[in-house]
């Protein structure tokens, strides 16, 4: 699997406060503009793609989001 990690300043460290993150038109941090869909996608996406995405606590002292999306198996030559 590979993996994509971003970590921000934005509000989000609390348990109920990362799940709300993920639902469609949640945002987090009002002191920008946004729809709130960008979580959501890629959750949705990470699940199609038979991965996953973990949302944590930033050691910036926001939010982290980790997306795992598996590989495919290398092409062996014959």
């Amino acid at each position: 699997m590979k993996r994509a990690r971003h970590e921000s300043l934005a509000p989000g460290r609390g348990v109920d406060e990362r799940r709300q993150a993920l639902a469609r038109g949640a945002r987090l941090d009002q002191r920008h503009p946004g729809s709130g869909l960008g979580l959501a996608i890629i959750n949705e996406l990470a699940n199609l793609y038979g991965g996953r995405l973990c949302l944590d606590v930033s050691p910036l002292g926001g939010l982290a989001a980790h997306v795992w999306l598996p590989t495919r198996p290398e092409a062996t030559l014959s």
